[in-house]
């Protein structure tokens, strides 16, 4: 495990994965703007925020999406952006840590990811 990733499939792009980066630092889940034109998502009554990101200066609108990880399904805020210059999505806490229990270990090169207990 390089970085703490996992697949994650979006409504409308079930036929594959995203993958996505666990990262604890970040409030919201920000994925490239790309994932809503392939899902079909209308975003155009979204409201657009400007934020910077990886020190990227980038923008996003969000709207709530059903996600899957495994056989587990949530929805969840996802702020679509552009320009996104990663191969990978971002899951926060608002998103996806609220939903899940995580437990990294970098020494042993593993990602634990379960549903939250209640």
């Amino acid at each position: 495990m390089a970085r703490p990733l996992v697949d994650v499939h979006v409504a409308g792009i079930e036929r594959t994965g995203l993958a996505c980066l666990v990262d604890t630092g970040a409030l919201r889940n920000r994925f490239g703007q790309w994932i809503a034109d392939i899902a079909d998502l209308d975003l155009r009554s979204c409201e657009v925020e400007t934020f910077a990101l990886g020190g990227h200066l980038t923008t996003g609108r969000t709207v709530d999406v059903d996600l899957r990880l495994g056989d587990y399904h949530w929805r969840a805020p996802v702020s679509f952006c552009d320009p996104w210059p990663w191969d990978f999505q971002l899951l926060g806490q608002e998103g996806f840590l609220r939903y899940f229990d995580v437990c990294v270990s970098a020494a042993a090169l593993r990602l634990d990811v379960t549903p939250a207990s209640e």
